[in-house]
């Protein structure tokens, strides 16, 4: 009777349901979206915190292009005292980005305009297809088409013209915001230029076309890859700035590859390549088997090439393979001795989402490899290369890579996600909790920090993810010699907060709060910060928050929708029959009467409990597969129970129990029909 129930309030919402029959849920969902049809997203601060920009999206239906309105950026001079804040407004602005603390470029699909805040005048720009703004240097760039051959201008923070170019086919920009231009003229001689303010300089000429660049992070050199049109194949060569000598690869390794790339080992001496080498041609005269004890089955779906990876030393031309014909997967992790490679098909279990991977380590000095362990497929690794991390049975393994050693973590308490220091000296362990800090000399794991019944996250750490099939590895360090911004978040009281951490001292920026928060922004100096907060009966609105003083509400969103702050919700509390306990979130009918009944509908999925403090949007799109608000609207409950599917029984039957037990815990609501 149970899984009737559910079942009978989820057939509610079938043609026969009146209101929100199939060929009238449009016309339902029109009427409460162009009333409460605008959500707010991307808010940017400049690096002074005294202006924020806004987009202001609708939620109208795109299946009716005549209700389509465009997006509207709303500009904030927080300055104003008194009165509006309000600065300026715009629609249909595609891209945002300051030049300065007054200056911003939009772009849409028309023109670019630069805007200056302050004194409200514009600049214009048409036809720019591509533009990029230069923050170090306060300056822009705007790249036009072929009906302005394909010029190049370098504009200041004032829109004055710096430097021009004409015939150029791409552009790439360095850390230094130093701009590195490709130039074709439709003959046969491309050409790079360096520009830097009103300077340009040529740095290289060839023949053949110019496929990409990859700049050194300190601009030492750079990798050109280049196009050969006779076999559609490329060709690599390394080109020294401050010799202004040119390394083909050619030189030392001659195979023909489709798609080249690098990744910097060492800057100016050695580099990763990643070369896609087309395999030999395999007779498809035959019908092709699969057969079940198959442990290679996405090589079905690949294209037919290989990855072959390398280590190049250009000035030394020198080349070394990493991997082989069994270790077909190779990482450079940032240490020019070592590497990681493995077998991603060794292991391979379809049973699991991603299979244990068997990792080995190639030293290059003794040409030679080494089981490292058999992990689960994720591993962290310092910056250096020298130590990597792998979560297994809830315990971290430590491995120091050059001496192949393995050490375990443990806690009293499980540590969370890891982040190494960028010296090199310790991790810092997220948790349940607190913060930890484990330090690599003396392998001592101390609380650096308590925040009692709270998940810790450290926001501005620095990530890199490396892109490779199988298995998730990332770089994660953080500096800390300057302040670490953490988010606690209290999952029993589905609250969150932020605060500043440095060296010991920790100071609020967000206090404790149930409502949600999101697109959370902070400049440089961690003296400013800006974010968008909602609950289920509040519209998201941008709040503003300075260093020691209160925080302001800058904007809120459909203020017109009086209806939702009389929404109720209820927290239901459960257990499922091992007696874990869960939660679930109940909405009662806006507008509903005591005395009155009203029909339910459940919707499943996992835990649920953080969605609490969401705001039930009336909008054309939701995850959930439903639209809460137009439910509320028509007189129902809607009902969110957490289920979990981790118990003896199996998934099906765990997750009937704890929707079952979750039924029961509103037994005693006499305003749910359930008949």
């Amino acid at each position: 009777m149970k899984v009737l129930f559910t079942i009978l309030f989820l057939c509610l919402l079938l043609p026969e349901g009146g209101k929100l029959a199939a060929q009238n849920r449009h016309d339902s969902l029109r009427e409460i979206v162009s009333e409460t049809s605008w959500n707010i997203t991307t808010p940017r601060m400049t690096e002074d915190g005294n202006r924020l920009i806004l987009r202001k999206r609708s939620w109208t239906p795109a299946f009716n292009t005549s209700d389509l309105e465009k997006d509207t950026i709303l500009f904030f001079d927080l300055q104003k005292r008194r009165g509006q804040k309000i600065a300026a407004v715009r629609q249909g602005v595609r891209r945002i980005a300051f030049v300065d603390n007054h200056r911003v470029l939009l772009t849409d699909s028309m023109q670019t305009e630069l805007f200056n805040l302050k004194e409200q005048t514009s600049q214009y720009y048409k036809g720019a297809q591509r533009t990029q703004v230069l923050s170090n240097k306060k300056q822009f760039v705007l790249h036009y088409g072929a009906g302005e051959k394909n010029r190049l201008e370098l504009r200041g923070a004032n829109g004055e013209l710096l430097n021009v170019m004409e015939n150029v086919v791409r552009f790439y920009t360095t850390e230094s915001d130093n701009i590195y231009a490709i130039t074709g003229n439709g003959g046969n001689i491309f050409e790079i230029f360096l520009l830097n303010g009103k300077t340009k300089e040529k740095v290289y000429a060839t023949s053949q076309k110019i496929a990409s660049l990859e700049i050194d992070p300190h601009e030492a050199g750079c990798m050109i890859v280049e196009q050969y049109p006779e076999n559609s194949s490329q060709g690599m060569l390394y080109l020294d700035f401050k010799n202004n000598a040119v390394y083909p690869l050619d030189e030392v390794l001659h195979v023909s590859f489709q798609r080249g790339f690098t990744e910097v080992v060492r800057e100016g001496d050695s580099y990763f390549l990643k070369l896609m080498i087309n395999k030999s041609k395999e007779d498809d005269s035959l019908v092709d088997i699969w057969y079940g004890n198959d442990n290679k089955l996405e090589e079905k779906f690949f294209p037919p090439v290989r990855e072959v990876n390398f280590i190049w030393e250009p000035k030394k031309k020198t080349i070394q393979q990493i991997g082989n014909d069994s270790l077909t997967k190779s990482v450079n992790i940032g240490n020019e001795r070592y590497f990681l490679s493995f077998d991603p098909y060794l292991l391979q279990d379809y049973s699991r989402e991603l299979p244990l991977l068997q990792m080995q380590v190639y030293d290059r000095v003794l040409d030679r490899y080494s089981v490292m362990d058999t992990i689960a497929p994720a591993l962290y690794l310092s910056g250096n290369g020298e130590y990597a991390l792998s979560p297994k049975n809830k315990v971290w393994n430590l491995y120091h890579i050059p001496s192949g050693t393995k050490k375990a973590i443990h806690s009293v308490k499980e540590p969370g996600t890891p982040w190494f220091t960028d010296d090199g000296s310790a991790i810092l362990f997220e948790g349940d909790g607190g913060l930890w800090m484990y330090d690599l000399k003396t392998g001592n794991l101390d609380e650096i920090a308590i925040f009692k019944e709270c998940q810790t996250s450290i926001v501005n750490g620095k990530r890199k993810g490396i892109s490779i099939p199988h298995i998730n590895i990332c770089m994660r360090e953080v500096n800390l010699s300057a302040p670490l911004v953490i988010r606690l978040n209290d999952p029993e009281k589905n609250s969150t907060s932020y605060v500043l951490w440095y060296k010991g001292e920790v100071k609020p920026i967000i206090a404790p709060t149930a409502k949600h928060i999101e697109s959370f922004n902070y400049n440089k100096t961690y003296t400013h910060f800006s974010y968008i907060e909602e609950d289920y009966n509040m519209p998201p609105r941008l709040v503003y928050k300075e260093t020691g003083k209160e925080e302001k509400v800058v904007y809120e969103s459909n203020k017109e929708d009086k209806a939702i702050l009389s929404l109720k919700q209820e927290i239901i509390s459960y257990t499922n029959s091992d007696g874990i306990p869960l939660n679930g979130i109940l909405y009662y009918p806006l507008d509903y009467n005591p005395s009155g009944k009203y029909p339910m509908v459940v919707h499943i999925y996992e835990r649920q409990r953080h969605l609490a403090n969401r705001h039930p949007y009336s909008s054309y799109y939701n995850d959930l597969g439903f639209n809460i608000r137009l439910l509320l609207e028509n007189g129902y409950f809607v009902y969110l129970p957490d289920i979990l599917i981790q118990g003896k029984d199996g998934p099906g039957m765990d997750a009937l129990d704890c929707v079952n037990n979750a039924l029961d815990a509103l037994a005693g609501n006499p305003l749910i029909d359930k008949y």
